[in-house]
């Protein structure tokens, strides 16, 4: 018996078979194609949350519109950041402070900009949205993952008291 459940696992690993009915696949498909919703991850638990549309861009907006939290700026400033990490990393690549690997990894070539978008906080009352910046492709991206990796086993180890 045991046998047999293990060969039905596999074969349905080998054949990725959904853990969802035609049914179901369907009426998500249908959902996806409704322009009034936004089918969203929330915040927390590993729930998916369907909401209307308008409200999730006007939530966005006042979001952004805080003058305390965002500014806004008079041109995107994506070619200035890859000017100066270029001008940044060629003396440390010349100085062989950084390898050739990292320099070539380092060097932004992307043109994309941050991307802002929310995730609702389904655990809080009125469902308010929590921001999260997208910077994936963009020019920081590289060097920013990389430095991530390397620090983030000291931030483990580090115990903060009082404040900063």
């Amino acid at each position: 018996a045991q046998r047999a459940l293990l060969k039905e696992r596999i074969r349905n690993v080998i054949t990725k078979q959904s853990n969802i009915t035609k049914e179901e696949q369907s009426a998500m498909t249908a959902l996806s194609k409704n322009e009034q919703i936004i089918i969203l991850p929330a915040d927390k638990g590993r729930t998916t949350v369907v909401m209307d549309r308008e409200k999730y861009k006007q939530q966005m907006k006042q979001m952004l519109e805080d003058k305390n939290t965002y500014e806004i700026l008079k041109k995107d400033p994506t070619e200035n950041i890859k000017k100066n990490m270029k001008k940044l990393l060629k003396p440390l690549h010349e100085k062989g402070k950084i390898t050739e690997k990292m320099y070539k990894h380092w060097i932004p070539t992307a043109n994309i900009t941050p991307r802002i978008y929310g995730t609702p906080k389904i655990h809080k009352q009125n469902t308010p949205l929590r921001p999260i910046v997208d910077s994936i492709g963009t020019p920081t991206y590289n060097m920013a993952k990389d430095i991530s990796r390397i620090i983030s086993p000291i931030g483990h180890s580090v115990t903060f008291s009082g404040t900063l």
